[in-house]
């Protein structure tokens, strides 16, 4: 009986022991939380964490004032409450800027990295002149009369927009013509060749034509096997012609032909004489025949 006593008391004993640890447990959990949310708070308070200083790099025509305000930075604000992802979402939202990256730089800086769009080629519309990236987005919208003020790219001859405004697609799903002709573009950027690129024309499907750095004129044909052509062209160039050379290259057939390239003669204006000459030639030969009579 009294072993039995013994027992319960001491279970009693640990299962109030237990009772005691688990509320100092919470009690502490509770006294961390509390900690923490001062320090958490203190932090997000305090001039030391305020971004005085945000670094743009890797931009080459846009500027820092715009990238900045594309990505709605802010000096002053705390860096643990300004929100990268945010940022991240506008510059991507940008169609002048093909990827970025923002980061926060402790204690108090913000730096965002952007690699911008590249323009590939250009069309001219309604006054304007739509520069585009191999995908067929309008990064970058010039008026015709400031067309050098932006580097030159490939001309698109005989395309006709689908859309003219800035982030929007040139390119219609229905549109033979377009889907071929971006085809080209990036069958050309997978072979590094449409930095030399001045002019495609492919309104006539079963004429696409080229021009090459504006001293080679490339007529493909068809646009099937246009990767293939393109490749072995591009070897041609490379092996066969010098950097100088002006010349027609023709592989509308099975064989590729190089022939020299002839400018094409001015013609000659021929100066009609004015009326108040001929009138005056035939008055004198009057006046002439008058003394002769005489």
């Amino acid at each position: 009986m009294k072993e039995t006593n013994e027992f319960e008391t001491k279970k009693k004993r640990i299962l109030k022991k237990k009772k005691l640890n688990r509320i100092k447990r919470r009690l502490a959990a509770f006294l961390f939380v509390i900690i923490c949310t001062g320090i958490i708070f203190t932090v997000l308070k305090a001039p030391f964490f305020n971004v005085d200083d945000i670094m743009c790099v890797g931009q080459q025509e846009l500027t820092e004032e715009r990238i900045i305000e594309i990505a709605g930075a802010k000096t002053g604000v705390n860096v643990f409450s300004a929100s990268v992802k945010d940022m991240k979402k506008r510059l991507n939202a940008e169609p002048s800027i093909a990827e970025c990256n923002v980061r926060r730089l402790f204690p108090n800086k913000i730096k965002i990295w952007v690699r911008e769009a590249k323009a590939v080629a250009s069309i001219e519309n309604a006054g304007y002149l739509l520069l585009t990236n191999k995908n067929g987005q309008i990064i970058k919208i010039v008026e015709l009369e400031k067309k050098d003020s932006v580097a030159k790219v490939a001309s698109l001859e005989g395309f006709n927009p689908a859309a003219n405004g800035l982030g929007e697609y040139v390119c219609s799903k229905d549109d033979a013509v377009h889907i071929k002709t971006y085809e080209c573009i990036e069958i050309l950027d997978k072979l590094d060749m449409i930095q030399n690129i001045t002019m495609i024309n492919a309104a006539d499907l079963s004429d696409i034509r080229l021009d090459y750095q504006d001293r080679l004129h490339i007529m493909l044909g068809g646009y099937e096997q246009m990767e293939y052509k393109l490749r072995f062209i591009k070897k041609v160039i490379s092996e066969n012609l010098s950097e100088y050379e002006k010349a027609v290259l023709d592989y509308r057939g099975e064989k590729l032909y190089v022939e020299p390239k002839t400018e094409e003669p001015e013609e000659e204006v021929k100066a009609e004489p004015e009326e108040e000459n001929v009138e005056e030639k035939a008055s004198g030969e009057d006046n002439e025949s008058k003394v002769n009579d005489e």
